[in-house]
């Protein structure tokens, strides 16, 4: 028992090795300032040639400006990013083509990051703290649920799903939100952390989505 689980971790290591955390946020948002923008609100999806592989996901990697939530004509909405809980190290499991390998990413981490940067690119205000409890400040925390990934001969197949919660003095919210992709072609394991990061931020997509309409 305990070789396997030895294998299992060393065997994975590489998965991250490939590149720093810096780098990785750095491709995606490269990858999002090149990619044509959809809205995330819309039902139809959206294809595109990342890396030359065909990428399938339910949501845009770059988000179209929603006049109506950057309406300055309104009083500017806050937040504060509360808690955010990552999966358990288990859960953090790619299954390629019959071996189970870990997924080193810490899911919360990247999200917050992600969040941040959509909610500020939506006109919204995000607080470091709420120190002086303002009960107009929108308090958002986010449990990742479950993740799973699968390689087989047609490439990657990956599904997260976390529950967001939304609270201030006039409203206590929660959505479960779920995000999937599919990439086409995959073969290089090297990139599992990189599509990882475009999955995450697919839900920091749907996310500020949902905070920005509330």
């Amino acid at each position: 028992m305990f070789k396997k689980f030895l294998i299992f971790i060393v065997s994975i290591l590489f998965l991250s090795a490939c590149a720093t955390k810096q780098d990785t946020f750095a491709q995606v948002n490269q990858i999002s300032k090149n990619s044509q923008c959809s809205s995330c609100e819309s039902p139809d999806g959206f294809e595109a040639k990342i890396k030359g592989l065909l990428y399938i996901s339910d949501v845009g990697i770059q988000c179209c400006a929603n006049k109506r939530t950057l309406d300055t004509g309104i009083a500017l909405k806050k937040v504060y990013l509360h808690r955010f809980y990552d999966l358990k190290e288990g859960q953090k499991v790619l299954n390629a083509k019959g071996k189970k390998l870990f997924v080193d990413v810490n899911f919360n981490a990247v999200f917050y990051t992600y969040l941040k940067q959509e909610l500020e690119a939506r006109g919204i205000v995000v607080l470091d703290n709420n120190d002086q409890n303002s009960p107009y400040v929108s308090k958002i925390d986010l449990e990742f649920i479950s993740y799973g990934a699968t390689q087989d001969a047609i490439g990657l197949h990956s599904k997260l799903v976390g529950v967001l919660q939304v609270s201030d003095i006039n409203k206590n919210k929660k959505f479960t939100i779920r995000t999937k992709q599919d990439v086409q072609g995959f073969d290089d394991l090297k990139e599992a952390t990189f599509y990882t990061h475009l999955l995450i931020k697919q839900m920091a997509n749907k996310a500020a989505s949902l905070i920005s309409e509330l």
